[in-house]
Parts: structure tokens; sequence; C-alpha cells
């Protein structure tokens, strides 16, 4: 039997109590991935691919967010290297999916994998302007920036229709910061067809023209300052499909159907789509009769009411009313547009104005400004800082309008922006370190959690908790609690005994009571996720908020904490024992520690003998320790074929009491 180090090791050992704690850190011998961006393939198809990346041996499973089978042919040994057929089933939705790895010591962060209709055509090298690569419209042509070069390429074009230029690869978590030219035929350059920065497209750019004669044009493709290298992919995308830069309107509220259209060029003649609000996010793409689907847009979800602008609303009495809670989709249509909204409030009521913009890939900029009865400013928004959000109390029962403008002034169909108004609450957030974490087959994985943030007077437990078909893990963070990425808490994770090696992906639900109830949201794990995308501005909203599981063999042992009670006084002692339930023929020394306790507590262990099944565990909890419930979580460690192995407890929660008088 072969065993490796696994996640927990590293963060077990980082957890124990030293002068200067280091935040946790993956093992060494956890596997990632390296390989390009551009992965991809069409609905109903089947794509050999090619992986890169490091520790890339004793493959369990090549893991889809789209359900796709994955064969992964024998005798692999390269651990940079793994080959694998991916089955893509038919009614696989368009656009961005992931793809990770697990083996048996982790698995790796997301990768990009796209899926969409048109024929893939794969760059060549030295596709220089003088003698271009000719390929097919529609195509989309998978190629890489090279550094100090363009890639050109020759596209056949028809009188009188108009021909979509698309690069992705900022959106799809490349590097590259592409710029599109074109050039007639002979390689003179068309006036005004270039491309860099598109609104909306995160960096991304994308033309639209409709050609007076058919021929030829020659496509140019590089990073705007010449950048390169083999990370450094993109997928140029040419046909005759609509370019659509959002969604309108931005969102639906949730379990309500809604017609969505859509913003951006060349869009004349495209119909509107059907969606229902379904978890936090659905898509939309367009498509014009005749040919193929432009780039999916996200629509988001929201639990309040939305509604969509009605002009006229340029002065204050032709407000559009909006409830509270409530959100609106608007544009800036024409020159000079001021839109307002007319919301109701109590007295002291403490409402927040919202408008998301970049953050729905809109390229707008709004500036906000509240108004009371007699049309007088009572709050604004402050155009420096990084998204528009005010906050205001109401001074007197009654109504208010909020009156939004473009920050620079532009206008046009464009320029479109998603206005919510909320009560300001109680709230919180959570953050953690990974998203992803191995747990073995009926054993316990720890998944460190940095951060509780409080916010407008937040007094509260936090319940955390992940589930899924075969790993579950729950744990309360208490009122007081105060994570540190040095020093954080754990959610344990169990995997059922048995549980196939493999990937298990879900999400972690924080709740809380506020104001009496129970408030629910996503752990959101974009900081995290960034990383592995290139610092992609806007994520997938599904892949911030997915946490991978890697349920990898189990242990050759199993710890139980047991102790005499679950209640101790400050100055008292707790006893308990630790047992092992072991696999034959394991027989070897195991070695206790702590994971955590709470401050000062001192621990008193012997190892679990040869052979044996048990060993005494004593606490010694000082009149020092803060009294309260606290996680006593412990771990094992023996040697297997002359490597460490660990097994965690489940955690046990203890009651600190003050002493009886």
């Amino acid at each position: 039997m072969r065993h490796t180090l696994s996640l927990s090791v590293l963060l077990l050992a980082a957890a124990v109590a030293s002068a200067q704690p280091k935040p946790p850190a993956l093992p060494p011998n956890y596997p990632t991935l390296t390989t390009l961006a551009s992965l991809g393939g069409k609905p109903g198809g089947t794509v050999d691919i090619t992986l890169t990346g490091t520790n890339l041996t004793d493959v369990t499973q090549v893991w889809t967010s789209f359900g796709g089978k994955a064969t992964i042919p024998e005798g692999q040994k390269d651990a940079t290297k793994l080959s694998a057929k991916i089955e893509i089933p038919a009614n696989t939705p368009l656009g961005f999916h992931s793809l990770r790895v697990a083996t048996r010591a982790g698995v790796t962060a997301a990768r990009p994998f796209i899926v969409e209709e048109l024929p893939e055509v794969t760059e060549k090298e030295n596709n220089k302007k003088a003698a271009p690569q000719a390929v097919a419209n529609p195509c989309v042509v998978v190629g890489t920036a090279t550094a100090e070069m363009s890639d050109f390429y020759k596209v056949p074009v028809k009188a009188g229709e108009p021909v979509t230029f698309e690069v992705l690869a900022r959106r799809i978590g490349s590097p590259c910061d592409p710029v599109l030219l074109l050039y007639d035929a002979a390689g003179k350059e068309l006036f005004g067809l270039y491309a860099d920065d598109s609104p909306g497209l995160q960096g991304d750019c994308r033309l639209t023209h409709t050609f007076p004669a058919t021929g030829e044009v020659i496509v140019e493709v590089r990073d705007t300052t010449y950048r390169g290298g083999a990370d450094f992919a993109y997928r140029l995308r040419v046909g005759y499909f609509p370019g659509a830069t959002t969604a309108f309107p931005l969102a639906v509220e949730t379990g309500k159907s809604a017609t969505v259209g859509f913003a951006g060029g060349a869009l004349d003649g495209i119909k509107s789509v059907a969606v229902k609000g379904e978890g936090e996010v659905v898509y939309a793409s367009p498509k014009r009769e005749g040919g193929a689907s432009g780039w999916p847009v996200p629509v988001r979800v929201h639990a309040h009411p939305e509604t969509v602008e009605q002009e006229p609303n340029n002065t204050p009495d032709k407000a559009n009313a909006l409830p509270v809670p409530g959100g609106v989709s608007a544009r800036f249509a024409k020159k000079n547009d001021v839109d307002h909204f007319k919301i109701t409030a109590k007295k002291g009521q403490k409402l927040a104005v919202t408008a998301l913009t970049f953050e729905v890939n809109s390229p707008a900029e709004v500036y906000v400004r509240v108004l009371d009865a007699k049309g007088a400013e009572v709050a604004k928004s402050n155009p420096t800082q990084i998204g528009t959000r005010v906050e205001f109390t109401a001074a007197a029962d009654g109504d208010y309008v909020i009156a939004c403008e473009h920050t620079n002034y532009l206008f046009g169909p464009n320029e479109v922006y998603h206005l919510s108004v909320k009560p300001v609450t109680a709230d919180f957030a959570v953050a953690v370190a990974f998203d992803r974490i191995d747990v073995p087959a009926g054993g316990v994985g720890l998944l460190p959690i940095t951060a509780l943030t409080k916010l407008n007077g937040f007094s509260s437990n936090v319940e955390l908790e992940f589930v899924s078909s075969t790993v579950s893990g729950k744990v309360t963070l208490p009122t007081a609690a105060n994570p540190q990425p040095a020093t954080p808490l754990y959610l344990p994770l169990v995997a059922k005994p048995g549980a196939a090696s493999g990937v298990v992906v879900g999400t972690l639900k924080a709740t809380a009571k506020i104001d009496g109830a129970d408030v629910s949201k996503t752990v959101d794990l974009i900081d995290v996720v960034k990383g592995g995308l290139a610092n992609m501005p806007t994520p997938p909203r599904e892949v911030t908020t997915q946490v991978a599981v890697a349920v990898v063999p189990a242990p050759p042992f199993r710890l139980e904490l047991k102790l005499d009670a679950i209640e101790v006084a400050k100055g008292g002692t707790l006893k308990g024992k630790v047992i092992a339930k072991r696999s034959d023929p394991f027989d070897a020394e195991i070695t206790l520690s702590t994971v955590t306790l709470p401050v000062n507590v001192a621990p008193k262990f012997v190892p679990i003998k040869k052979g044996e099944n048990e060993a005494a565990v004593e606490f010694s909890v000082p009149a020092a320790v803060a009294a309260g419930p606290s996680d006593f979580l412990i771990r094992g460690t023996a040697k297997v074929n002359n490597k460490e192995v660990t097994a965690v407890a489940l955690p046990v929660k203890v009651n600190v009491t003050e002493p009886k008088k």
C-alpha cells in the first residue's frame, strides 16, 4: 500500500502552537495544473487532451463541471503530463466550464474548459502577415501569443454579412491582453477596424463589421504590449454571430421566469430568450437565425423583487417606484440621461443603495444621489471609490428619490447598470484558505477558516456547513471567534467509509441569526480562485463558490477522542482517552498531538503503543482560559513503509465554565 502526505498533515503541523504561527499551506505533493486556458470542445463531441502540471501520477479522476466522461489511458508515469479523452454530453450548455484532476494525494485547482459550437482550428507556427494561416468562417482558432510577435489569419467574408471577430483570453483565465486588427487581402490596414479592451469584456476585444464586397481579410491577433509565453492562450472566434456584452435585464427574481434581451454590438434581429431564476446565476446566449451563438452572458438571481426601468423618468416627478428591498435594471439610453427611482422609507431606517456595473460586465459608471421629498440631497456616491454604494438614514417617514447619472456622461444601448436598495442590517462574511482539500475515505480533513468579518454590529454564532452525497462537515463559529490566516479555525470534513476516490464538489453555506431570522449565504472564494485564473477581473460566480474535495485512500487507522466529560471548570483537569481503530496488518505506534485547543490549555499525551488501541490523555485548564465552548481537536501520526501518515479525530466541543463558588 502506498501512502502520501495529506493536506491535513501540513495544516495540522501549522496549527501546532508556536511563537510565530504560519498560515496554512498546500502540501508539496498536491497536484497542480499549468494547462493552457484554451481547453475546449463541442457539445456531443469527444476531445483528446494533454494536461500539464506537477504530481500528475496516481490519478483517480479527471473531473469536469459539465459531467463529461473522462478516460485515462493506463501506464502514464510522467508526473508533469497526463493524457485523457473527454466525452462532452450533447446537452452541455455553451460557455465557460471547468476541469480538475484528482490524485491519491489531493485535487488541483480548476482550469477553464470552453464548450462551444464553432469548428475548432489550431494555430500554426510562424503565420506571418505575408503568409497568413487560412481559416474557415465560422471557426474558433485556438492559439498562443508569442512575445514580440503577432499571429495572422486569412478569413473569407461575404458582401452584406456582418462578421464578428472576438478574442477570448482574459475571460477564460489567460494572462494575454489581446488586440485585434483587420487588413485587406493585400495586407493594407482597414481604417477603424481595430479593437482593444472592448467595453465590458474584462480586457478582451471584439469587433463586428459588414463588408461591402465578398473576398478575404487578414486578422492580426497579439498581446497589446507584445507580451507572450506558453500560458498566453487565446481563442479567436470568427463568424456570423452576435456580440452581447451583458444580458438585459441584468437580474431575475428567485423562482421567477423572465424574458431577457441583450446589450452589446451587432444585436439587430436578435431575439430575447427565456430564463428562470434558479441558483445564483443563469446564462443566456444570443443567437442570430442562421448563425452561431454568441458568447453566453450571466443573469444574476436575487431573492428580492426585480424590475426594469421605464422611461421617461428623467425628473423626480416621473421617478419609477422601486420596492425596498428591490432591484432594477436600467440604462443611460440618451445624452444627459438622468434616471430617477422612488422609494418609501420609515424615519430612522438605514438603507443601502448599490449600483452594479463592472461586477456584471457593463462598461457604465454610475453616480448616485439620494434626494428627500423637497429635493434636498441627503447622500451621494464617491466617484473615486471602486464600486458604487451609498448608505443613508431616513430623517422622516416618506418618499425619497434616487437619481442616477453616468459619471463620464456616456450613453447608448450598452451603458446598462443594476440598481438595488436594501435595508442596512447586521451582516457577516466568512473566508477560507483554500478552494480544495483532501479527505480520506472514512476519515476527517480540515478546511482552514481564516476570517470572520462582522459588519454593522453583527453579534451571533455562524453555522458553516458543507454537504454533498459522500462528504459532509459542520462547525459553529462562536460570536467571539476571530480566525486569522496564521491562527485559523477549522471546518472538519468527513467522507463516508468506502467512498470512492475522486472529486466531490460542493458549496459552503454560512448561516446566522440576524434580527431574529436565519440568514444564509454561500461563501465566496473569489480571492482564492482569481490566482488560478491569471487574476481574471470577474470570474464566473459558479467557479468562485466551488469547494473541491478529493476523496483519497484511507490511512491504516482512525482516531476517536473520548473525554470523561464535555464540561470543565477553570482550574480543573479534563481526562479521557484516544481510541485507535486499526486496519490489518497495521500495528505501529501512533504519536498523538493537538491541532486546536483553547489558548493556555496544556495537553498531556502518551503514544498509543505498538499493537495497542488506546492511550490516556489529559488536559489542564488554568484559570486564564476563556469561558465558553471550544473545540478540542487532536491528530495521530505513524510510520508506514518509512512514510509518515496521519489521521484526525473528529473535534469534541468542550464548555469551559467559571469555577463554582
